[in-house]
């Protein structure tokens, strides 16, 4: 079954503006959590264009941890890439970044990642039960004894779901984004299918520019709902004991937000 997830990830520049926002969500989890744990070898999972993974690495204070990214879209990988390039070569030093897929790679320090972490939803591209079992055995194989696996997705709304299920035509205004050149209307339909577990979203976007000029696309994208038993049972599929689930970027148990996050632990 053909699934779309690629072009959303195409246009790098407008992609990390409609989600700059988030990084005043969850930046300070995946800080305080590199603060909590001190690994000294970390591995980003679908690390797109270093979003994330950047702000760890300029981390103050005595931060000497290596950050390995993995990603498919070879597009985010030479934006992370240019960000890299743009830092001091102390820091430069400690990044390696891979283009691969996450349910099966093989990296050179397998088997030595004290933290591999899956943010933001991106375990929702793992859309069959073979790429699931795949991504965390590779997971399990790459972290070191007593290593930690984090995953962070977004809690089933179940209105939510029922008004895609049953309504799947609505279009929604879904964001406003304002640049130095642009302003960006997003504007979204969504489809549920129930055996599938996937949402299907189409989003327009229209671009007005400062010169008169404007622009029109669509993008298209896949996502697996997991809803949190299913997502326990594959942490302890994989032999990953779980320490912990949140529900919110400020370490809230689960149910008290919109967010499960899963801290799982290879004994």
């Amino acid at each position: 079954m053909p699934y779309a997830m690629g072009e959303y990830y195409e246009r790098v520049s407008d992609y990390d503006l409609e989600y700059q926002s988030q990084s005043e969500l969850d930046l300070p989890f995946w800080r305080e959590l590199v603060q909590r744990f001190a690994p000294e070898h970390i591995l980003e999972l679908a690390c797109g264009s270093g979003r994330i993974g950047l702000d760890l690495l300029k981390m103050p204070g005595e931060q000497t941890f290596t950050m390995d990214g993995l990603d498919i879209e070879p597009d985010m990988l030479k934006a992370y890439c240019r960000r890299v390039e743009a830092l001091e070569p102390a820091i430069q030093q400690r990044v390696s970044l891979h283009e691969g897929d996450m349910t099966d790679f093989h990296l050179p320090r397998k088997g030595q990642f004290d933290l591999i972490f899956l943010p933001f939803n991106s375990i929702a591209h793992l859309y069959e039960l073979e790429q699931q079992f795949g991504a965390f055995r590779c997971v399990y194989d790459h972290l070191a004894s007593g290593g930690t696996f984090v995953v962070d997705t977004f809690l089933p709304d179940i209105d939510y779901l029922s008004n895609a299920l049953n309504r799947p035509s609505t279009v929604y205004l879904e964001d406003e984004i304002a640049s130095e050149d642009f302003t960006m209307l997003m504007y979204t339909t969504r489809k549920f299918d129930p055996i599938e577990q996937l949402q299907h979203i189409t989003w327009t976007h229209e671009k007005f520019f400062e010169n008169g000029d404007n622009e029109r696309y669509l993008t298209r994208l896949d996502m697996h709902v997991f809803f949190p038993r299913e997502l326990q049972i594959l942490f302890l599929s994989a032999g990953l004991q779980i320490d912990a689930i949140y529900g919110s970027y400020d370490w809230k148990p689960l149910g008290k937000g919109t967010r499960q996050i899963v801290i799982g632990r290879k004994k």
